[in-house]
C-alpha cells in the first residue's frame, strides 16, 4: 500500500513537471517569437517613416506604398495561404518537403502575375521596376514563412525570432543607407539583398536540423496544392479589399495622396503587430484543443483572441482620437496634420483587418473553407461596388467607410457562421 503511495506520488510528480516543461515551452516560444514580429513589423513600420525622412515628400512614400498595396495581392498567391494549413496538420498528411516545394512554386508564379499585371496596368516605367523589385522582395519573405511553418510545429519560435529581427533590423538599415546614396529602388534592392542573405545563411541550414526539404512525390506537391487552392483564393480575396479600396484612392488622387493615407495608418498597425503576436501561439494551442477534442478549451482560446482584438482597437481608436494629430506631427511634420483626422478611423480598418485575419485562422483551423469563402466573397463584392461611390463623394476618408463596412459586415457573417458549424459539427470534439 505504502509502495502504491509512493508510486503514486511520483507519476503526479512527473505529471506536473510535464506540464510546467510543457507550459515553460509555449512561454519561452512566445516570447522569442514576440521579439522578432515586433522588432520585423516595427522596422517595417520605420521603412514607412524613413522614406518620408529621407526624400523630404510624399511622393516617394507613394510609390513604396503603391508597392506594397499591389504586392500585398501577389503574396497572397505567393503564400498561398498554405501556413495556417499546415500549423495546423496534426496528421501529418503531407511532409516538410511537400510544403517547401509547393511554396517555391506558389513563389515562382506570383512573381510571373505580378509582372504581367504591371505591365497591362497603366503605371509609369518608375512605378513598374519599383513594384517588380518590392515583389522578389516579398517572394523571399514568402519562402522563409514556409520554413518558419516547420519551426513553429517543432515548436522552435526561437528560431523564427531570430530571423525576423535579424532580417528587419538589416532590411532597415540596408534601406536607410542606400537611400541616402541612391534612389527608392536602389535602396529596395539592398533591403532585398540582405534579407535574402539572412535566408540563405540562417533560415535554411537552421531548419534543415529540423527536417527534410525534399519532396519525393510530386503527387503529393500537386495534391497540397489543389487542397490549398480555395484557401489562396481566400486569401486573395480577404487581402483584395484592402488593396482594392487603396487601389481605388490611388487611381482618382495620385502618389502623393496614397503616400500621405498610407503614413497616417502607419500607427495604428500596432494593432494588428500585437494580435500577430498573439494569433501564432493561440492558434497552435487551438489545434491541440481540436486534436484532444476539446471544445471548452477551443471557445475559450477563440473568446481571448476576440476580445484581445476588440479591446485593443477601442483603446487605440480613443487615444488617436486625442493626440493623434500631435502624435503624427512628431513622427513626421506639420504636412501630415490635414490628414490626422483619419487615424481614428484607420484604427478601426486595422482591427476588423486583424479580426479577419483570426476568423481566417479558426475558419481553416476547423476546416470550413465554404463558409470562410462566402463570409469574405460578401465583403469584396460590397467594396467593389461602393469603392468608388465612397472615395469619389466623401474623399480620402471615403477609404475608410468603404473598408470598415465591407469588412465589418463580412466579420458579422463569419461569426453567425462560425457559431452555426459548431453546433452543426458536434463530432470536432467527439
Amino acid at each position: 500500500m505504502i509502495e502504491e503511495n509512493e508510486a503514486q506520488k511520483t507519476i503526479n510528480t512527473t505529471n506536473k513537471s510535464s506540464l510546467f516543461g510543457e507550459q515553460n515551452a509555449v512561454v519561452k516560444n512566445s516570447i522569442w517569437n514576440s521579439i522578432g514580429v515586433l522588432t520585423y513589423f516595427a522596422c517595417q513600420w520605420l521603412l514607412t517613416v524613413f522614406v518620408v525622412w529621407i526624400y523630404d515628400d510624399f511622393t516617394n512614400a507613394g510609390h513604396l506604398a503603391l508597392a506594397m498595396n499591389i504586392t500585398n495581392f501577389f503574396t497572397a498567391i505567393a503564400l498561398y495561404n498554405i501556413r495556417v494549413f499546415q500549423v495546423s496538420d496534426i496528421k501529418n498528411e503531407y511532409s516538410d518537403g511537400d510544403y517547401v516545394m509547393s511554396r517555391a512554386l506558389s513563389c515562382f508564379a506570383a512573381i510571373l502575375l505580378c509582372a504581367v499585371f504591371v505591365f497591362v496596368v497603366d503605371f509609369s516605367s518608375t512605378q513598374r521596376m519599383i513594384i517588380l523589385v518590392y515583389m522578389l522582395f516579398r517572394a523571399n519573405e514568402s519562402f522563409i514563412d514556409v520554413l518558419h511553418g516547420i519551426d513553429v510545429k517543432k515548436w522552435r519560435m526561437d528560431y523564427v525570432g531570430i530571423s525576423l529581427a535579424a532580417r528587419g533590423i538589416l532590411m532597415l538599415v540596408a534601406f536607410v543607407v542606400f537611400g541616402q546614396l541612391f534612389d527608392l529602388l536602389e535602396a529596395i534592392i539592398g533591403m532585398a539583398v540582405v534579407t535574402t542573405l539572412v535566408g540563405v545563411f540562417y533560415d535554411i541550414p537552421k531548419t534543415k536540423k529540423l527536417a527534410k526539404f525534399a519532396s519525393k512525390a510530386k503527387e503529393q506537391v500537386i495534391s497540397l496544392l489543389k487542397r490549398c487552392f480555395p484557401l489562396m483564393i481566400l486569401s486573395v480575396v480577404n487581402i483584395a479589399i484592402v488593396s482594392y479600396a487603396r487601389f481605388v484612392l490611388q487611381q482618382i488622387y495620385g502618389d502623393e495622396v496614397l503616400g500621405a493615407y498610407n503614413s497616417v495608418m502607419l500607427p495604428a498597425m500596432a494593432i494588428q503587430i500585437a494580435t500577430t503576436i498573439i494569433f501564432v501561439p493561440i492558434l497552435n494551442l487551438m489545434s491541440d484543443s481540436l486534436k484532444e477534442k476539446n471544445k471548452i478549451r477551443f471557445i475559450k482560446l477563440f473568446a481571448l483572441a476576440f476580445s484581445m482584438v476588440v479591446g485593443m482597437t477601442a483603446a487605440f481608436a480613443g487615444v488617436s482620437h486625442f493626440i493623434g494629430e500631435w502624435g503624427l506631427s512628431i513622427l513626421f511634420d506639420y504636412t501630415i496634420i490635414p490628414y490626422a483626422y483619419l487615424l481614428t478611423g484607420g484604427s478601426v480598418v486595422v482591427g476588423l483587418i486583424a479580426l479577419l485575419v483570426f476568423m481566417n485562422l479558426v475558419f481553416t483551423a476547423v476546416r470550413d473553407i465554404k463558409g470562410l469563402f462566402v463570409g469574405i466573397l460578401i465583403g469584396l463584392i460590397i467594396c467593389v461596388a461602393t469603392a468608388n461611390l465612397f472615395i469619389s463623394r466623401y474623399g480620402i476618408i471615403g477609404t475608410n467607410h468603404v473598408m470598415i463596412v465591407s469588412q465589418g459586415i463580412a466579420a458579422i457573417c463569419l461569426m453567425a457562421r462560425l457559431f452555426w458549424y459548431l453546433k452543426k459539427k458536434p463530432e470536432l470534439f467527439e
